[in-house]
């Protein structure tokens, strides 16, 4: 089978391996797409050391079920199933308190040195598909990012989004627009998304943004956001890059005792006006994956199709090609390539 892995720094290439063997209490799994994210490309680059050169990447996925476990198993041959892909073990404190996303003894698919998806096929347990119906592979593969964008944006209370006048999101990329549709899909009442992309910007607008701004061209940064709220600022504030500057950002534009939610993972490090938030007693809340029933909600509202993701999708390219995905994404400079989508057909 083809198999996309990552060899080292900017360096990925196609690879012939075998059908991987299920364990006894694993389903053998046809991997109909599997999403590029972000963080893959980043591991691509090098830039966050966690991606472990030579493995395969891949975490947003979809698939159809192949073969049931020696052991047996509730779910049969051909249902179409989507991957939580945090295999979290289950039964240390932290999974028993209900949050498996943090699960220290976990191995999480694609990630450091554990094979992920993109590959025509993967062994996984029961307890980490989700079956599915109603939609499309490369729309239930978006179910991952999907919910980390729905997990960052259920940390926002229903009082809070209520009484929030502006809010600012920092980041059009797949994991910013997500969070603009849960964002509108609770009612929010006036959201700006800030990108240095005019194409992501353009996409934001048509995707529900009430304003956008360029802080590449804006000028003083601070004031824009000021213009756009009529000199109130913003209540709460989504970052959803991971870099210093962008953090800056989601905490200049936040009027006292503000709220903060940060998304992006990009940088390990990133500094800020560490006075601006104490002074001002801003909020500043942590957002890592998803638990396991927001990965189930996203999964059957996106099979029910109560929200449109499909606008994310700049590019469908076969699992053969993938490691032209990277190179593609290498010359992305104008933000137009937002999430390309693997398949096997």
């Amino acid at each position: 089978m083809k198999a996309v892995y990552y060899v080292g720094d900017d360096h990925m290439e196609m690879r012939d391996i075998p059908v991987p063997e299920p364990k006894e209490d694993e389903y053998l799994v046809k991997i109909d797409a599997c999403g590029v994210c972000g963080s893959d490309y980043e591991g691509y680059k090098g830039k966050t050391g966690r991606r472990v050169a030579p493995m395969i990447m891949g975490h947003e996925c979809a698939g159809t079920i192949v073969k049931k476990p020696v052991a047996g198993g509730k779910m049969e041959p051909g249902t179409t199933v989507a991957i939580f892909p945090k295999f979290f073990c289950g039964v240390c404190p932290t999974c028993l308190s209900g949050k498996v996303n943090i699960c220290p003894n976990a191995n999480f698919l694609g990630v450091l040195d554990y094979d992920g998806a993109m590959t025509e096929f993967v062994c996984v347990k029961e307890q980490y598909l989700i079956p599915y119906e109603g939609a499309s592979a490369d729309i239930a593969s978006l179910a991952e990012p999907a919910a980390v964008a729905y997990h960052a944006i259920n940390k926002i209370s229903d009082e809070e989004l209520a009484a929030a006048e502006n809010i600012l999101l920092v980041g059009a990329g797949t994991i910013g627009m997500m969070a603009l549709i849960w964002l509108k899909c609770r009612g929010a009442k006036h959201v700006i998304v800030s990108d240095m992309s005019r194409i992501r910007l353009d996409l934001a607008g048509k995707m529900g943004a009430d304003d956008v701004i360029d802080p590449s061209s804006c000028g003083d940064f601070e004031k824009a956001v000021a213009e756009k709220t009529g000199g109130k600022m913003c209540d709460i504030s989504v970052e959803a890059v991971g870099i210093s500057p962008t953090a800056q950002s989601a905490v200049d534009a936040l009027r006292p005792a503000g709220l903060s939610v940060w998304i992006g993972n990009a940088a390990k490090m990133v500094s800020i006006n560490m006075q601006y938030v104490v002074t001002k007693e801003l909020t500043i809340k942590g957002n890592y994956i998803y638990s396991y029933r927001d990965f189930c909600d996203c999964v059957k509202l996106l099979s029910e199709k109560k929200v449109d993701v499909s606008p994310v999708i700049s590019l469908h390219l076969p699992m053969a090609r993938g490691d032209e995905a990277f190179r593609m994404l290498d010359n992305n400079g104008d933000g137009k390539l937002i999430k390309i989508v693997l398949e096997n057909k």
